[in-house]
């Protein structure tokens, strides 16, 4: 294959271009598996948004008023007489906020000790 004539430099020429082809060839394939790959995530992607997609429209069906009312009379509920709801007056949001925040931190930490 490589013989006397070629010489060192020929030789060396020859095998770096040998080493290029390899190169040029393994890049190559890994191109190709890395598109394969990028169409196999396209199809996950577009799967899996259906999917969601199909949940979403099951879920608003679910929660629509007639499908609630069904359920709610299969369980007994009946609705509530008008004259039985109570409103409650409404508080300025900055009160709000804060009681709703004293009440989650008087639950969350320990009662002070007694002082004396």
């Amino acid at each position: 294959m490589i013989d006397a004539r070629m010489g060192i430099g020929g030789a060396a020429r020859f095998a770096g271009a040998a080493a290029l082809v390899l190169f040029l060839c393994w890049q190559h394939v890994q191109a190709t598996r890395l598109g394969y790959r990028v169409e196999s995530a396209r199809r996950e992607v577009a799967e899996r948004r259906g999917h969601v997609e199909s949940l979403r429209l099951d879920l608003e069906r679910k929660l629509s008023p007639e499908q609630v009312a069904a359920r709610a009379s299969r369980l007994g509920m009946i609705p509530a007489d008008p004259r039985a709801l109570r409103r409650l007056e409404d508080r300025p949001r900055e009160r709000r906020d804060a009681s709703a925040l004293w009440s989650l931190l008087s639950r969350a930490l320990p009662p002070a000790p007694a002082r004396g």
